[in-house]
């Protein structure tokens, strides 16, 4: 009976009723937009930073993570340090290492300081896959002479794929040393840090640029990037058993960039949220007030026929139930809808920080579709028991004289 009530009385007030659906559904639309669009783009710098800027996990020296007056040489080791890690850690996919100098890099005509990163293309096979290859080809080989320049420095350089270059810089005794490389392609990270400044190398090539056999940091991949932080505790103690200067590091403590864009998110999106429910709450206590204006002669007579308050009370939470789950419904439906039409017209905009723009893509989440309808409904409920109970509280004779 309370259900048949509350449908007749939605579709009596119907251009309230509607009002009060595209209020809810908007709000969901947006949140669940919101979230899709955030948690792509973490997407995309989780998969940079972990693919390609920093691997799984790190391991180095602790004199490399927080360098002192030691010399370059006390903080570096030798990869065939850490080859039972492996073997104790069945998670592990490989270890490799890297070995990183800032030297000066020239065309012949102009000389700029750079970054340069030595890789090992065979033990990291996912490298590749996390930067993008604009001219040319990635790197042929362990052996190879070799480089991959960021698009940018490759620009303000004035290289292209096949010109040769060459870096010059200290080896680890600080002798003055220079190698001629070829370049072999042009790549963007994504990330103007990087694609401004790095250039990639075999890590062969850049052991014999410092005259050394030792590495920097050993990157550790796992089989899932999803396992990285949960054997983390073990890792890093059993890295500290071999070593106890041996310190491990996530992709996510050396990623700050993520972290800082992961943060930006979270805060913008509790904001956009935060405005978009107080309109929602307004615009229904507003709505449901004026029905309760209008409907005050019929609580009256609801009350005198033994109707408690908790009564009037419930059937208008009951209809404002109805409405919630109506815009729910309509605005998952169209936010599935819209995500599609933005893919489809592959809308290009650009991230502080990006190199390269790229198209905007919306992840449809569930758990954001599951936040969105739970603060919806919970927001429309409260919205409505105001104004409900200040009818249920309405003396019973001033109510029935609005039936007159």
């Amino acid at each position: 009976m309370r259900f048949k009530l509350a449908i007749r009385n939605i579709s009596r007030h119907r251009l309230r009723s509607i009002l009060s659906i595209g209020m809810i559904s908007g709000a969901i639309i947006s949140m669940i937009i919101f979230r899709g669009f955030s948690d792509y783009s973490l997407e995309s710098l989780k998969h940079i930073a972990a693919e390609n800027q920093f691997g799984h996990m790190q391991i180095a020296l602790k004199k490399y993570w927080s360098p002192g007056k030691e010399s370059r040489k006390d903080r570096m080791f030798n990869l065939k340090d850490l080859d039972t890690l492996k073997k104790s850690n069945s998670a592990i996919e490989k270890i490799s290492g890297r070995l990183s100098f800032f030297g000066l890099v020239s065309n012949g005509d102009l000389s700029i300081g750079a970054k340069i990163i030595g890789v090992d293309t065979i033990n990291e096979p996912k490298f590749n896959k996390g930067v993008k290859i604009f001219s040319g080809n990635f790197l042929s080989g362990r052996d190879a002479k070799e480089v991959l320049i960021g698009v940018l420095l490759a620009k303000q350089m004035g290289v292209k794929s096949g010109d040769n270059i060459t870096v010059l810089t200290n080896t680890i005794d600080g002798v003055m040393n220079a190698m001629d490389l070829t370049v072999s392609g042009i790549y963007s990270a994504g990330i103007d840090e990087i694609d401004s400044q790095v250039i990639y190398l075999p890590l062969t090539v850049a052991q014999n640029i410092l005259d050394t056999q030792d590495i920097d940091v050993a990157v550790v991949r796992f089989k899932e990037l999803e396992l990285s932080e949960p054997n983390f505790p073990k890792i890093s103690l059993d890295s500290k058993k071999i070593n106890s200067e041996f310190k491990a590091r996530t992709w996510r403590d050396l990623a700050v960039l993520f972290r800082q864009v992961d943060q930006f998110y979270g805060v913008q999106n509790k904001i956009v949220e935060s405005i978009l429910l107080a309109l929602m709450f307004l615009g229904i206590l507003n709505t449901v007030s004026m029905t309760v204006i209008e409907r005050t002669g019929e609580i009256g007579t609801l009350r005198s026929m033994g109707e408690s308050k908790n009564d009037i009370v419930k059937q208008f939470v009951l209809e404002s139930f109805i409405i919630s789950i109506i815009g729910i419904f309509i605005g998952i439906i169209s936010s599935l809808i819209i995500i599609q039409l933005i893919h489809a017209a592959e809308i290009m905009t650009e991230m502080p920080g990006a190199s390269v723009p790229f198209h905007i893509k919306i992840n449809f989440l569930f758990s954001a579709v599951l936040y969105s309808s739970l603060l919806a409904m919970l927001t429309t409920i409260i919205a409505t028991m105001i104004p409900a109970m200040r009818a249920s509280k309405l003396d019973i004779v001033e109510a029935l004289r609005k039936n007159i």
